[in-house]
C-alpha cells in the first residue's frame, strides 16, 4: 500500500487533477463576478453592437423613467432579434430610466392595439417606446434602410428622444418661385424625421411665418421673392428667427430681393462656379467639389468619423461692404487654396490668368446678436452651395454626409443639443468617397504598374528558361 502512495506517476497525476480543479473553481468564479456586471465587448469594425456618442449624450439627458416594449416571440432564435436584443441591452444599461420588457403578440395579442391606429401598425417584432401620455413604435421594417444599412439605433434614439422631448421642432421650406419640391430630397426627409422634426412648406403670398416655426429653409429659385415676402422672412429673422439659406445657382441679377436677406446680413454671392485646382478636393470632375470641414459644432461629429460633403456646382461667398455691428460669421465649408472662379464668359474648365483665386467660403455660419428694446438673436447657415447638396442622388455618394450635414446646422440653428442624428451603421462595405488624386493614382496602379511588373517577371522568367 505505501509503495502504491509512493508511486511518482499517482503523485504526478494527483497534483494535476487538483491544479485542473482549483483553475476550474477560479474561471466558474470569476465567470460568476463578471455576469453581475452583464458586460459585453464589441468587436466588430463599426461597433455595430456599441452606442454611438451622440446617443449617449441623449441618455444622459433623460430625466424620465422610460418603458422600451418588445413583441418578440418568446423564444424567438431568428439572428435578427438576437441582434436587436443585444443593442437594446446597451440601452438598458446605459440609464437607469429605461426599462425593457418583452411582450408575446401571440400570448397578448391585445396588447398592441392602444398603440396602433390607422397610420400605425403595431405588429409582432415591433418595438414601443413609451414614456407617459407619449410614445413611439417602431416596426421591424425599420430596423434597416433601403440599401441594408442598420437603422436600430438611429430609430431607437429617435424615439427616446420623442417621448422625452416637449415639443418637436418645425422646418417650413419656402415655396412658390420655382424650387424643387421638397418631397423629392428623401434622404434628408429621413433624416429629418429620425431627427424628430417636422417639416412642411409654405407660401408666403398667400400666408405669414407660423408661430410653431423653429426654422426656415430657402432653396435655389427661378424666380425672385416679391418685396412683401421678403419683408416677411427678415421680420421673422429680427425677432430671434433661424434660416438655412440654399442659393448656389441663384441668379443674383434677376433675384434681388431674395439676395437682400443674406445681405442684410452681410453676405452676398460671388459671380461664377467654383472649381478645384487640388485633385484632393474634387470628385471626378473639378466642379463637384469635396469642401474642407472647419471647426465648429455643425461639423464635429463629421469631422470625427471622416465624412466627406459633395458640393457640385457651388458658389464662393464674400462679404457685402455694409457689415452690421455685432454679426459673427463662421465659416464652414472652405475650398482649396488651389481652387478658382472662372470669369463670366469663360467656357473653358482649366484655371487661366485672370481667374479669381481661392481659398473660398461656400458655407457660412452667422449669428447676430442685437439689442432693441430687449435682447435678440438671429442664427443663419448661408450657403453658396446648388440644390444638388440635398438631392439623394449626390447624398449617396458620399454615404449621406450631405444631409448629415444641414441636419446638424438645423440642430445648431435651434439650439439644440438633444435633437443630434445618429447615422445608420454599415453591415456591409461602405461607399468609399475616391478623390481625383486617388482615382488617379488607382489607375497608374492598375494600368501600369501592375501589368508592368507581370510584364517583366514573364520576360525574366522567358530569359532564364531559354538559356537553360
Amino acid at each position: 500500500m505505501n509503495k502504491l502512495f509512493n508511486d511518482k506517476r499517482l503523485k504526478y497525476g494527483t497534483y494535476s487533477v487538483v491544479v485542473t480543479l482549483i483553475f476550474i473553481a477560479i474561471l466558474i468564479v470569476i465567470n460568476l463576478i463578471v455576469g453581475q456586471f452583464n458586460k459585453s465587448f464589441d468587436f466588430t469594425k463599426d461597433d455595430i453592437f456599441s452606442l454611438s456618442d451622440e446617443t449617449t449624450s441623449v441618455l444622459n439627458n433623460v430625466k424620465s423613467d422610460i418603458n422600451v416594449y418588445t413583441l418578440f416571440r418568446t423564444g424567438s432564435s431568428e439572428a435578427v432579434i438576437g441582434r436587436v436584443n443585444q443593442v437594446i441591452d446597451k440601452y438598458e444599461q446605459a440609464s437607469s430610466h429605461i426599462k425593457v420588457e418583452n411582450t408575446d403578440l401571440y400570448l397578448h395579442p391585445d396588447f398592441g392595439k392602444k398603440y396602433a391606429s390607422e397610420n400605425v401598425s403595431v405588429d409582432v417584432n415591433s418595438i414601443i417606446v413609451e414614456s407617459g401620455s407619449k410614445f413611439k413604435v417602431i416596426n421591424y421594417s425599420d430596423y434597416y434602410t433601403d440599401n441594408g444599412r442598420l437603422n436600430l439605433e438611429s430609430a431607437l434614439t429617435s424615439a427616446l428622444q420623442y417621448v422625452n422631448m416637449e415639443v418637436s421642432p418645425t422646418v417650413y421650406f419656402i415655396t412658390g418661385h420655382g424650387e424643387a419640391d421638397p418631397s423629392n430630397f428623401t434622404s434628408l426627409n429621413d433624416q429629418l424625421k429620425l431627427a424628430n422634426y417636422t417639416s412642411n412648406t409654405i407660401n408666403l403670398l398667400d400666408n405669414d411665418i407660423p408661430a410653431d416655426c423653429t426654422s426656415i429653409v430657402i432653396t435655389p429659385v427661378d424666380r425672385d421673392y416679391s418685396q412683401a415676402e421678403v419683408e416677411k422672412v427678415l421680420n421673422y429673422l429680427n425677432n430671434d428667427g433661424r434660416a438655412f439659406l440654399l442659393l448656389g445657382g441663384v441668379d443674383t441679377e434677376k433675384c434681388v430681393n431674395l439676395m437682400s436677406i443674406p445681405e442684410s446680413y452681410g453676405i452676398t454671392l460671388e459671380n461664377g462656379y467654383v472649381y478645384e485646382g487640388d485633385e484632393s478636393s474634387y470628385m471626378m470632375y473639378p466642379y463637384a467639389v469635396l469642401p474642407q470641414f472647419n471647426e465648429h459644432d455643425i461639423n464635429t461629429a463629421l469631422i470625427s468619423k471622416d465624412y466627406h460633403t459633395l458640393a457640385v456646382a457651388c458658389q464662393s461667398l464674400k462679404n457685402t461692404e455694409y457689415q452690421k455691428q455685432g454679426l459673427v460669421t463662421e465659416p464652414l465649408l472652405t475650398t482649396s487654396g488651389k481652387a478658382y472662379i472662372k470669369k463670366e464668359g469663360n467656357t473653358s474648365a482649366n484655371k487661366e490668368s485672370g481667374d479669381l483665386e481661392g481659398p473660398f467660403n461656400i458655407t457660412v455660419a452667422v449669428t447676430d446678436s442685437n439689442y432693441t428694446d430687449t435682447q435678440h438673436t438671429t442664427k443663419l447657415i448661408v450657403s453658396g452651395c446648388s440644390y444638388y447638396l440635398i438631392d439623394p442622388n449626390t447624398d449617396s455618394m458620399v454615404n449621406n454626409a450631405n444631409s448629415t450635414f444641414v441636419v446638424n446646422s438645423l440642430n445648431w440653428l435651434n439650439d439644440s443639443s438633444d435633437n443630434i442624428y445618429i447615422a445608420s451603421k454599415n453591415l456591409e462595405n461602405p461607399t468609399i468617397v475616391v478623390d481625383e488624386s486617388t482615382a488617379s493614382t488607382i489607375k497608374i496602379i492598375s494600368w501600369i504598374v501592375i501589368p508592368g511588373i507581370l510584364f517583366a517577371a514573364g520576360f525574366v522568367i522567358w530569359v532564364i528558361r531559354r538559356n537553360k
